[in-house]
């Protein structure tokens, strides 16, 4: 699965109000990029959701992040690369 499916993947879990603060965030070529992948998603698979919700835990993602540390280096994991 491409990086960027998994990202919006990720965004429409975390539920839309969340989604909208980190979405906010972005730079017009992030949003340009993930805002259609997510508008093309119909439906996900439970299977799916518990994959991407894996990775994204896997990675440091905590449901108590503010949006802005689910988008920087230094907020994630051992290798301090970001989420999104």
């Amino acid at each position: 699965m491409r990086p960027i499916k998994r990202a919006a993947i990720f965004l429409i879990i975390i539920g839309v109000e969340k989604a909208q603060r980190i979405i906010a965030l972005m730079d017009n070529g992030e949003i340009k990029a993930i805002v259609p992948e997510i508008r093309s998603m119909t439906a996900l698979s439970q299977e799916i959701q518990a994959s991407v919700w894996a990775e994204f835990n896997e990675l440091g993602y905590e449901d108590k992040m503010k949006p802005s540390e689910v988008l920087t280096r230094e907020s994630v994991g051992q290798e301090g690369g970001p989420l999104l």
